[in-house]
């Protein structure tokens, strides 16, 4: 049976090795014209770190910032601080090797503590005892140790390292401009002077306690104490006190209730004088001398959103020319009051107060004649208004008031006549209102140069002669030193009551200045 099965599948497999014969003819081989292009095998790497690598800024894992960095790179800006500023900043982003020097410091201060053992082990044991008793595998190898001992010991970079990665403490004493680090296992002590109450100047020492985490305090022992009390130091216990000693440790400080001063004065005395003499002189002229007075008080308080704001000017001039007396040539009387609520960011709900007036007489001159026009309170002009005040900071002020009220009111009527100042005749006073706008600021161009400039307008709602006034005056002073200066005021007025046209007037002076 076996022998027929195999019989049968010989049989089969010459059947079909013949039919493959007759239907698949072999083909000649036929050689190509174009050579075959030998590629080397290439296998996809399992690590693609290595194209990272080679892009641009790889280091800078957040690729916003990457994409911000390539473009900046490639723009240039017009404005020289502005491109140099961008540069500054791009330098320190495109170093990738301050990143990795911030973490190899890093590593470092973490494992700072364990390579200190590590220095005190060998110091301990084998440097310092000189001796192998203890640990015997190491005489063969003690000059190698004590080399790499001393390296390390006396590596500049090792010590610098050591220092900042200490535990420290920053102290900045800003009164003094003091400012210093105090580590706890540093020894040195550092000295600033203080004054005590008599105004002393005494000499104060600040160190690290024993321990760490404890600083102190004393004074020089060769100093005047008031009340005679004896120079003792001071510990403060900086962080959490590492055992119980430290913990139950009192230190006992004079309590101070603190003040908030609300209140800020000053006053200010300006003394300016000019002259002029000449004597046969071919070129004709007059001889002439100058005075000028000016004096200011402000006072100022601010709490929480209230602010008050009250000020006192008082100006008064001299002239002298040729053969003529002594005559007053400038004298303004004001006092102003400001009181301002914060309505919100830089700006107060505001109502003010404003009077100006004169209080010795006033001429005008001609050829051969004087005419009185002003004297003791004739005029004043009373000012009140209520508005709106932007004011960002002490060198600027915007007030805006929709509801302004102006009143002249004469005094005496019988020597001065009240229709100069748009008073009816037969009358003492005249009332008007209108709205207001005033602007007052300080400059500063150049560092010797301070300009004031305080403009007033009021626009009066019903009266056509008085449906715009200004009151603009600028104040340059050029410092020579800290008493010295010169000023160059202007006073630019327009009242359409005397003239309408504007009334300009100008004085240059060089004088001394007192503020207290």
């Amino acid at each position: 049976m076996k022998s027929l099965i195999f019989t049968i599948i010989l049989t089969l497999a010459t059947v079909f090795y013949a039919r493959s014969q007759t239907y698949y003819m072999p083909i000649e081989a036929v050689t190509s014209i174009i050579p075959v292009l030998d590629v080397p095998r290439q296998e996809m790497p399992k690590n693609l770190d290595f194209l990272k690598r080679s892009l641009p800024y790889q280091y800078i894992e957040n690729p916003a910032i990457r994409y911000s960095v390539q473009n900046l790179d490639k723009t240039a800006f017009e404005n020289e601080e502005l491109q140099k500023a961008i540069e500054t900043l791009l330098k320190y982003a495109k170093n990738d090797s301050l990143k990795i020097a911030a973490e190899c410091v890093r590593n470092y201060i973490n494992n700072n503590r364990e390579r200190a053992d590590a220095m005190k082990f060998l110091q301990d044991n084998v440097i310092i005892s000189d001796t192998t008793e203890e640990l015997p595998d190491v005489a063969s190898e003690y000059s190698d140790i004590e080399n790499i001992y001393k390296y390390v010991e006396t590596d500049t970079n090792y010590r610098w390292l050591t220092k900042i990665g200490r535990d420290s403490v920053h102290l900045n004493i800003v009164s003094n401009n003091l400012s210093f680090w105090i580590n706890n296992s540093d020894t040195a002590y550092y000295r600033l002077w203080i004054k005590n109450r008599l105004s002393d100047s005494v000499g104060a020492w600040i160190y690290t306690l024993p321990g760490g985490n404890r600083l102190g305090m004393v004074v020089d022992n060769d100093v005047y104490q008031y009340k005679q009390n004896e120079t003792k130091s001071m510990r403060i216990t900086i962080g959490k006190p590492k055992n119980e000693k430290q913990r139950n440790e009192k230190i006992n400080f004079a309590k101070r209730n603190l003040q908030l001063f609300c209140w800020r004065n000053y006053s200010l005395v300006e003394l300016a004088f000019g002259q002029g003499h000449q004597n046969n002189w071919s070129g004709g002229g007059e001889n002439s001398l100058s005075m000028l007075t000016n004096v200011r008080s402000d006072v100022k308080y601010n709490k929480n959103k209230i602010s008050w704001e009250n000020y006192f000017i008082y100006r008064l001039g001299f002239l002298q020319t040729g053969n003529n007396s002594l005559r007053k040539n400038e004298e303004r009387f004001e006092v102003n009051s400001k009181l301002g609520y914060n309505a919100f960011k830089n700006w107060y709900y505001t109502s003010q107060l404003n009077i100006q007036t004169q209080l010795f007489n006033s001429f005008e001159y001609g050829d051969n004649s004087s005419t009185l026009v002003a004297n003791l309170l004739s005029p004043i002009y009373f000012n009140i208004s209520v508005g709106i005040d932007y004011k960002p900071s002490d060198k600027f002020s915007l007030y805006i008031s929709p509801i302004a009220g102006k009143w002249t009111y004469m005094r005496d009527t019988s020597d001065i006549e009240p229709t100069r100042y748009g008073i009816e005749a037969g009358k003492r006073s005249k009332g008007d209102a209108g709205a207001r706008l005033e602007l007052k600021n300080t400059m500063k161009p150049f560092k010797f140069v301070n300009v004031k400039n305080e403009f007033v307008l009021f626009s009066s709602y019903h009266n056509s002669k008085q449906d715009l006034s200004i009151d603009w005056k600028v104040q340059m002073d050029f410092k020579i030193n800290y008493y010295m200066k010169t000023v160059i005021y202007t006073y630019v007025v327009l009242d359409k009551n005397y003239s309408k046209k504007l009334q300009f007037k100008e004085t240059l002076n060089l004088g001394v200045n007192f503020m207290f």
